[in-house]
């Protein structure tokens, strides 16, 4: 058995036993493949890990670099407190309309904040502005 369908198949089983149903991501995933986005995004048990990993950390500021449709986007920003704040860089402005759908349909646009533009000159732009500390991130 090739390693890439062993994985899967891990990566099947755990999706299917510890992480429910989730009709927003799900809604995501097939709004990102309707508007063309390349089928790149983590799977829904990376997401989960995401999660963990910024919830115990307690993030209060998460950094995504890649945006993609903002399915990764959903899983970090669901584990920030009510005053957290995430923010994503994405260079390609469909992928920015896109996320924007799909973080508004997550209900958390209040606490994500798209920047377009290339990751080096969105990464100084925050520097910039004074940029508080970002204890979790992720590209």
């Amino acid at each position: 058995m090739k390693w890439s369908t062993c994985g899967e198949k891990v990566d099947e089983y755990i999706t299917d036993k510890l992480i429910p149903k989730d009709d927003v991501l799900e809604q995501t995933l097939t709004h990102n493949k309707q508007a063309g986005l390349p089928e790149i995004d983590v799977s829904p048990a990376q997401g989960k890990m995401l999660y963990l990993l910024a919830k115990t950390k307690n993030a209060k500021r998460i950094l995504e670099i890649g945006t993609l449709g903002g399915y990764s986007t959903i899983w970090l920003a669901r584990a920030l407190e009510e005053d957290g704040e995430l923010i994503t860089l994405e260079v390609v402005s469909h992928h920015v309309q896109i996320a924007q759908q799909n973080i508004s349909r997550a209900g958390l646009s209040e606490r994500v904040s798209i920047l377009e533009g290339k990751a080096l000159d969105t990464l100084s732009q925050l520097k910039r502005e004074g940029c508080a500390s970002i204890r979790f991130h992720f590209h």
